[in-house]
């Protein structure tokens, strides 16, 4: 893959990302991936807006942040994009200088036009389903950040993050290892507190180091420590 803002042709990696994305067939898939570039995706990178470029991109492999700056430096991370999400243009993307999205990690991905992505939701109901669906999760994850953030504790935002991150990853591994200064980032809390926290529960045998990871060993006790 090239590096981001220069495209190269899809590959099968990212043919396999769009079925994902698309809930479609491999023909299909191609046929979408016919109107899309891959791109590389560096930690830092800013991934939309590209400027003079109306796109909407899908996340293939790593993980990428919605992120909104104040004036003085405060970072309130708005969504946090994991692969097969969809992000930018027409995910709601205003372009607007409000929020922006970056790769938190080294990461894969793929750019449509937007106006090619409207042509492909006008001939085939599943790329349309898929955009409803999309936003559909994406509003219900903005809803359940906006409680957590309202009324959950440090603690217990710490531990419904890591659950979130857990579910579904072989063993409940959290791969590669939570970085706590984007940890605390994403929960509205401070590095000191992500790190004091999680060791305390690694004492208690609640969440354990792994090579590469953190595994969470107790997740009914950290679903107790929610709420």
């Amino acid at each position: 893959m090239s590096e981001q803002g220069r495209g190269t042709a899809i590959s099968d990696e990212g043919l396999a990302a769009i079925g994902k994305a698309f809930g479609c067939d491999r023909a299909l898939a191609e046929t979408i991936g016919a109107l899309t570039h891959e791109v590389r995706m560096p930690r830092g990178s800013l991934l939309w807006p590209l400027p003079g470029r109306d796109e909407t991109s899908l996340l293939a492999t790593g993980r990428a942040a919605e992120l909104a700056y104040g004036r003085e430096g405060a970072m309130l991370v708005v969504h946090n994009i994991a692969p097969g999400e969809l992000f930018g243009g027409l995910m709601g993307g205003q372009g607007d200088g409000s929020t922006q999205v970056e790769a938190m990690i080294d990461s894969t991905g793929a750019h449509f036009s937007t106006p090619a992505l409207v042509r492909l939701m006008e001939g085939y109901s599943a790329v349309a389903l898929a955009l409803a669906r999309h936003m559909a999760l994406r509003i219900e994850s903005l809803r359940r950040r906006m409680v957590e953030t309202a009324l959950l504790s440090a603690t217990g935002r710490i531990a419904a993050e890591l659950l979130r991150q857990s579910r579904g990853m072989p063993d409940r591994t959290i791969r590669p290892m939570p970085v706590f200064s984007d940890l605390a980032v994403q929960v509205q809390s401070t590095r000191e507190t992500v790190s004091r926290t999680v060791s305390q529960w690694e004492k208690r045998g609640l969440v354990r180091r792994v090579e590469g990871g953190l595994e969470v060993v107790a997740p009914h006790r950290l679903e107790e420590l929610v709420y």
